[in-house]
């Protein structure tokens, strides 16, 4: 059980780290990216491996890593999307839509109809928990960090 989780840790690190240099993302921010990566995945797989549907694992990850990114965006002083686009990468249902356009080229049209509704239940999840995240910052955190300042 360990050994697994520890394997998700470190891959979804590496592909939020990796995104980012690909991105040009500054490299002060590359292991903060990582973190919040790390976050939002170890958020979905934990959720999602324990019966939890897809839109409300989606739902609940995006708004953990948003509600980091709006941290590390604060703390860095840095534009979030430098840490909020490398931590939607191990989110993002790319697979799962591969999959979809997969069945849908066999002709297993009814599987490939519910493969693709999953994508657009993890991705109207997403969009819904960084709006909620931000909307939660904005109101809690924010003037705690205008107040430092």
């Amino acid at each position: 059980m360990f050994g697994t989780i520890l394997m998700h840790m470190i891959f979804s690190f590496i592909s939020s780290v990796t995104f980012g240099v690909l991105c040009n993302v500054p490299r002060r921010s590359l292991i903060a990216g990582g973190i919040i990566g790390t976050i939002g995945w170890m958020g979905y797989w934990g959720l999602s491996s324990n019966g939890v549907g897809v839109f409300l694992s989606s739902l609940c990850c995006s708004l953990l890593l948003a509600y980091a990114g709006q941290i590390a965006a604060h703390l860095f002083k840095q534009p979030l999307t430098i840490f909020f686009v490398p931590g939607l990468v191990p989110v993002v249902p790319g697979i799962t839509f591969y999959e979809g356009f997969k069945k849908l080229l066999l002709n297993e049209y009814e599987q490939s109809f519910y493969v693709f509704l999953d994508v657009v239940y993890c991705a109207v999840g997403i969009t819904c928990g960084l709006v909620i995240a931000s909307i939660i910052f904005r109101f809690t955190t924010a003037p705690l960090f205008r107040l430092r300042n």
